[in-house]
């Protein structure tokens, strides 16, 4: 099984009670199609970057989860049929100590091109 991450961004109008009432759901599908719940993070209310529907700020909460492949498509496909939902975006989950030190060209060097006469 993949582990992935999964941020969803809700309606600032939600409060407390409905933003767990939504993260119990989410947890319910993942765990109904197979998969496993490994951590829930909820960040809150923050601001948007840009404005989604008319609204600059969004309820933030993040899902660390595992399961197969074809479950990403699924669990996005309900999450998509809330309609208080404004984003949805999963990754495949990268430990923290494994994304430290990639630099842009890959091979851990300076980010300038080799062949270059400086």
């Amino acid at each position: 099984m993949t582990k992935y991450e999964t941020v969803y961004i809700l309606d600032p109008s939600y409060d407390e009670v409905k933003t767990n009432e939504m993260a119990d759901k989410v947890s319910n599908w993942i765990k109904d199609l197979g998969g496993e719940v490994v951590e829930v993070q909820k960040w809150g209310k923050r601001r948007l970057s840009y404005e989604i529907a008319k609204k600059r700020d969004g309820v933030y909460t993040l899902f660390v989860w595992q399961g197969g492949g074809p479950m990403v498509k699924e669990v996005e496909r309900r999450m998509g049929l809330e309609e208080h939902l404004m984003r949805i975006l999963t990754t495949v989950y990268v430990p923290p100590e494994m994304s430290q030190g990639v630099t842009t060209d890959g091979e851990g060097g300076t980010g300038r091109d080799s062949d270059s006469d400086d």
